[in-house]
């Protein structure tokens, strides 16, 4: 009896094959992502400064053309190296391309970052020449923008006419702050909320107001109305944001904002004293002056009068002595006795 060997192949259909199919299909994608370099990062960076999105890649594959392209949802930036240069394709003004011949690296650097420049940033570097197109690596980056507040406070006279102190963080991202007014060393308020010692002042003493930007960039207002009785009160501003490596405390005295108070009254009172002198002084003008106006006003009417009626006898005379000689003869005397009376003879 002859024994014939037989060769076993297995098909995909197989259970065994199954498992055979799957290895074969994860070792071809680990060996293509072998070749492609994929890193990602996450970049915070204040408002007004730099950051770089590094290209990373494959280094030991051959390249003679290939290119480098920065997006951020569209495309920002790209550039293409053949024959041992670099040439730049559109780029938006506010990124730049660096490169590193020794090491062969290559970034894009971002400049004057503003808050709605925030997002994700993509660099990928691909192998075009020889066919097919090649990619090489892939750069994620998060870039997160960040702004800090300024923070002033001020001395303002409330719509009651009540001294108000003012604290004001401009200008910061994100939008989470917390703005606390402590007196005397002593918290008087939550952060953003309502009073929380009322020992000397009212719940309604306080209110906070918040706006949002055209820059992307958040506001926080606090108004903090002083008691009526004046007082001698050292009262703090205390700001922190994510952005700040520390709290930022502003100072204000309370006397500072009584004492403006008074010199906002003190104007109001000076200005309509004025604007009522004034006033005053412009009628007394007119009652004084009123005969004299008066006088004055019927002359000139009188005076337009007589001129008007001299006019009048010019023009009368004026046609009389233009007229034809047979229309003077019938009535000459008659009428020059009543023009000229005196020499009327």
């Amino acid at each position: 009896m002859m024994l014939t060997e037989r060769m076993y192949v297995p098909q995909c259909g197989m259970p065994f094959a199954k498992h055979f199919c799957g290895l074969c299909s994860v070792w071809m994608l680990l060996s293509f992502l072998s070749a492609v370099k994929t890193e990602s990062a996450v970049v915070t960076v204040l408002r007004g400064k730099s950051t770089t999105v590094n290209c990373d890649h494959n280094k030991t594959s051959e390249k003679d053309f290939f290119t480098a392209a920065l997006s951020r949802e569209r495309s920002l930036c790209s550039y293409i190296y053949q024959h041992k240069s670099w040439t730049k394709r559109p780029c938006e003004d506010n990124i730049r391309f660096i490169w590193t011949p020794e090491t062969k690296e290559m970034s894009f650097e971002l400049l004057n970052l503003q808050i709605n420049d925030s997002g994700v940033y993509t660099c990928v570097v691909e192998r075009q020449i020889p066919p097919p197109v090649q990619q090489l690596g892939i750069q994620t980056a998060f870039v997160r923008v960040i702004a800090r507040p300024a923070v002033s406070t001020s001395c303002v006279t409330g719509s009651d006419g009540a001294p108000t102190m003012l604290c004001s963080s401009e200008g910061f991202y994100p939008a989470a702050l917390e703005q606390v007014w402590i007196r005397d060393g002593e918290s008087i308020t939550s952060p953003n909320s309502s009073l929380i010692n009322r020992e000397h002042l009212n719940s309604s003493d306080a209110r906070w107001s918040s706006s949002n930007n055209t820059d992307g960039s958040y506001s926080l207002t606090s108004f903090l109305h002083l008691p009526p009785t004046p007082e001698q009160v050292m009262y703090h501003c205390w700001v922190n944001h994510s952005s700040l490596n520390q709290p930022i405390t502003v100072n204000i005295s309370s006397t500072e904002c009584y004492g403006k108070n008074k010199q906002h009254i003190s104007v109001i009172f000076i200005m309509a004293g004025i604007s009522f002198g004034v006033l005053t002084g412009f009628l007394l003008a007119a009652a004084v002056n009123y005969p004299s106006l008066k006088e004055c006003c019927f002359c000139s009417s009188a005076e337009e009068i007589k001129a008007s009626e001299a006019a009048s006898l010019s023009q009368v005379e004026f046609h009389i002595i233009s007229a034809p000689p047979q229309i003077i003869s019938a009535s000459s005397h008659w009428l020059l006795s009543i023009i000229y009376p005196n020499n009327a003879t």
